[in-house]
This record gives C-alpha cells, sequence and structure tokens, in this order.
C-alpha cells in the first residue's frame, strides 16, 4: 500500500458516509449503510444491535486462524454543526468534502472525521491483501452526547477478544493508552426566601478566568471563577460585613472551568461599599499571587445594585459559602506511571439559582474506578454539613494503563518503523469509549489511535491526510504482529 492509493481509498469510503447524516441519537441510517457496506466487501457475519451499533466478524487471513482475536472500534455519530448562512439541516443534509492539497475539511460544516474516518479506514483495511487473525469491526453509536452504543453493547463482543485498537485519538504522533472515568455531581441547596431587609445591594462578580476543558486543561494552573466568588464571599464575612445572598450564577457546562460566575449580595449597613471593595480586592490581589502565570486576565468587578425584593436567609448564604469553600477545584493527585497525568481530579462547573433552590454541578474524573469511588464515598458527607442535597449518577468508568501491555509498546515500535521519530505515549483526562469496554473486561490490552484532526466540533474541522495513510500503514503492519 502506497499513501496515494491508501488516501484515495479511506476518502472513497469515508465519502459513503457522508452521504447520510449521523448526528448523535440519529444513526440508523448510516448504521443501514454500513450493514450494506460491509455485505458487499463480503463480510457475512454482521450484526445490528438494537440501538444501531454494527458488530462484524472478519475471517483471518490464511494461516492466522489462531491468532487472537482483535478488535478495531470506532464510532459513527459525529457533531454537525454549520457556518452561519449555510443552509444545512443535519437531519437530511449530506456533508459536502472539500479537498485542498493535504488537508480535507467540508464546505461549511463539520467534517465527521471525528470519528468517520475510523469506520472508513477499518472498510478499507478489509479490501487489502493483509496479514491479519480473526478481526471484530464495532462501530458504535452517539459517543458525542451519551455513551449510548458503548454502554448498550453486549458485553459479549468483549469477551472473547485479546486486543482493542480505538481509532478515535486527534493527533497520529499519541499513543493514548488510557482514559479518565467520571461521575455527574448535583448539589442543591433549599432556598428559603425572605423579604430583603438591607440598605444596599452589591453584585460582584469574577471575570475574564482562563476557562477551559476539565480534562484536557484541568492540570494547567488555573483558577475557578466559581471558586474565587466563593473565597471572595468567605472573605466580605471575615472582613465583618454581614450580608445574604440574593442570586448567584456562574458556568456554562460541567465539564468546563468557569471563566464568569457572579453574585449579588444585599448588606444591612450603609457604609460597607469601601470594605466589601476591600475585601474583594485583597482575595484579587491572593489569586494574582497564586494563580498570576496563568490567569493573567483574571479580575473581580464589584458594583453597586438595586435591592431586590427578597433574599436567601442568613443560614442559606453561610452554608452556600461554605458548600463551595470545601468543593476541591483542580488535581488532587498526580498519576504514578504517566506523571504528566492527573489521577484525580474536580472542578465546580455550573451554579445556578433556581427557583426554590440552587442548583451545582460537580464534576470529578478519575485514571481509575477505585480513586473515584473513594471521592464519591465523602461528598455526601459535604452535603450534610452544609445541608444540602446531592444526587451522585452512575460513574462512567476508568480505562486504566496497562504497565503490562503488549500491544502499546508494539505499536510504538511500528510507529517509529513508519513516522521515522519516537510516538509520544499518553494516556487523557477525559473520558473514551474504551472505558466501558475495559469495564466489561479489564483483561483487554488497548490503545487509542488517529489522524491529525484540527478544531473537531466545529465547522472548521479538518484531517491531515498523510496521516491517514501512516496511520493505516501502521495498524495493517499491527495486525500482521498480532500473533500472540
Amino acid at each position: 500500500m502506497n499513501d496515494h492509493e491508501i488516501i484515495e481509498g479511506v476518502i472513497h469510503e469515508f465519502a459513503g458516509l457522508a452521504k447520510h447524516p449521523r448526528p448523535s441519537h440519529h444513526e440508523k441510517g448510516v448504521s443501514d449503510y454500513i450493514v450494506s457496506r460491509l455485505h458487499e466487501l463480503g463480510v457475512a457475519d454482521v450484526t445490528q444491535d438494537e440501538v444501531y451499533n454494527v458488530i462484524a466478524n472478519v475471517p483471518a487471513s490464511k494461516g492466522c486462524e489462531d491468532w487472537p482475536l482483535t478488535v478495531l472500534q470506532g464510532h459513527m455519530d459525529m457533531v454537525c454543526v454549520a457556518k452561519p448562512g449555510v443552509d444545512f439541516d443535519p437531519l437530511t443534509s449530506e456533508i459536502k468534502l472539500v479537498r485542498e492539497g493535504n488537508i480535507l475539511h467540508a464546505d461549511g460544516t463539520s467534517l465527521g472525521a471525528d470519528d468517520g474516518i475510523a469506520v472508513a479506514l477499518a472498510l478499507y483495511l478489509i479490501q487489502q491483501d493483509i496479514q491479519h487473525g480473526p478481526l471484530r469491526l464495532i462501530f458504535t453509536v452517539d459517543e458525542e452526547t451519551g455513551m449510548t452504543g458503548a454502554t448498550h453493547l453486549d458485553p459479549k463482543y468483549v469477551q472473547d477478544v485479546q486486543y482493542i485498537i480505538n481509532c478515535d485519538s486527534e493527533y497520529m504522533d499519541v499513543l493514548c493508552v488510557g482514559s479518565a472515568g467520571s461521575v455527574h455531581t448535583h448539589f442543591s441547596r433549599p432556598i428559603h426566601w425572605q423579604a430583603a431587609e438591607g440598605k444596599q445591594a452589591f453584585t460582584i462578580t469574577a471575570k475574564d478566568f482562563a476557562g477551559g476543558h476539565s480534562g484536557e486543561t484541568i492540570n494547567d494552573g488555573k483558577s475557578n471563577a466559581i471558586k474565587a466568588l466563593s473565597l471572595a464571599l468567605r472573605r466580605i464575612a471575615q472582613a465583618g460585613v454581614s450580608y445574604v445572598l440574593a442570586s448567584i450564577t456562574g458556568g456554562v457546562a460541567a465539564n468546563a472551568i468557569p471563566s464568569e460566575a457572579s453574585a449579588v449580595i444585599v448588606v444591612d449597613d450603609v457604609n460597607a461599599g469601601e470594605t466589601v471593595k476591600k475585601a474583594v480586592g485583597e482575595e484579587q490581589a491572593e489569586i494574582a499571587e497564586v494563580y498570576g502565570e496563568v490567569e493573567k486576565n483574571a479580575h473581580f468587578l464589584v458594583e453597586s445594585a438595586d435591592v431586590p425584593a427578597q433574599t436567601f436567609s442568613a443560614d442559606d448564604t453561610k452554608n452556600l459559602v461554605s458548600l463551595l469553600n470545601i468543593l476541591h477545584c483542580g488535581v488532587f493527585a498526580m498519576n504514578q506511571l504517566l506523571p504528566k497525568l492527573p489521577d484525580l481530579s474536580a472542578n465546580i462547573g455550573t451554579i445556578r439559582t433556581e427557583g426554590d433552590h440552587v442548583a451545582i454541578q460537580y464534576f470529578p474524573r478519575a485514571s481509575a474506578d477505585a480513586r473515584l469511588r473513594e471521592l464519591m464515598a465523602i461528598l455526601p458527607v459535604y452535603a450534610e454539613l452544609t445541608g444540602c442535597d446531592i444526587e451522585l449518577a452512575s460513574p462512567e468508568p476508568a480505562w486504566t494503563e496497562n504497565p503490562h501491555s503488549k500491544l502499546v509498546p508494539l505499536v510504538a515500535d511500528v510507529y517509529k518503523e513508519e513516522a521515522g521519530k519516537e510516538a509520544r505515549i499518553e494516556a487523557m483526562h477525559g473520558g473514551l469509549e474504551t472505558g466501558y469496554f475495559f469495564s466489561m473486561n479489564p483483561k483487554l490490552d488497548i490503545i487509542s489511535v488517529g489522524p491529525t484532526t484540527h478544531d473537531i466540533h466545529s465547522a472548521d474541522e479538518s484531517v491531515e491526510l498523510d496521516t491517514v495513510a501512516l496511520l493505516t500503514r501502521i495498524v495493517a503492519k499491527t495486525l500482521g504482529k498480532l500473533n500472540n
């Protein structure tokens, strides 16, 4: 296989997928197409399950029938977005491919290389005369929004497997060897509204914090706007100002480090304004000292506000601020095998004043399920101490790196042979479908690889075609070496 032939062949398969709209939760059409295409390619043993996952068994090449069973895996859904003014319906419109030199992108929309390239690569490889043992192709649905495909996959499809090659990574020179588990945690504090008795009100805003993804950038030394605001509120109370909250809000998503948060407070003393500003200024100076090299633009605003008709009770205010102060944000511990990887972290993602309660989304991540369980056992204590309710969702499992992996060093050697340089071996502090497969069979030997993509989940998404060719050669050569 030369690069030109590989690129043309993979693009041909990818173009077939592009004709079938496939936003998450709407994959039946593309799933049916994949089943049909596999039959066209002579694969007889194809299963489409109740959520439209596709599982296909491809016989080994001659003489390799006794080799271990290996899975090639990717997801068929994509994030569908379009640039302003582009006529695009994610439920009916095809993705129009545009090739410019080494770059493949779409005409005004997201491309779907995440993760259509994995499907296209697998369909291309099974047509080639390469050496491989028994193969199983697993193409899942709804990876982007809920992991529906992975959570509904019958465990029998990974129980008899030795190796899984997942093709959902974003950088060709990175071999991913682990991913984090997580648990969506919802704290709720009931609010006892009362008529406002204070003399004046202030809006306090934590503004222009760096923000970012709570998995990918949690170890970058950032602050958290909601946490910073809670520290400023505590400092105001320590300065002797008696206040109650009237509202508090911040953040956009559980898995995003918030860049802004604000609260309205009502104070009894008409002369408290200077004390409030001084206390907030002291907290800003403290944040600059701790986070200044990263949070270069973070600051607070203190602005006069109209006194609202009603406020939280003093007890509500004290307990809510206490909860926000004791909830840790950032990294708890670092991984001992991969020193750059956080082993346990957490993020206060959002806070909202909603009717008769304040809702908080807290999102811990861990590289091992036991780490996550340990923290989950403590969180209800925080709720109890501050008079809050807590709801812990079902944890999303971690894929823990395997120090005895045969697959990882093999792929690393093949990568060096094909690319002429060393690959980076890393784990990610975010979730992958591989976590669910690992939970079904902890003996699995797993790696995640992928071509180099840019701006995924946006209308500027693109993929570097030479890395598609390189990935294809690496996977093909690896399959030819998995004989034990």
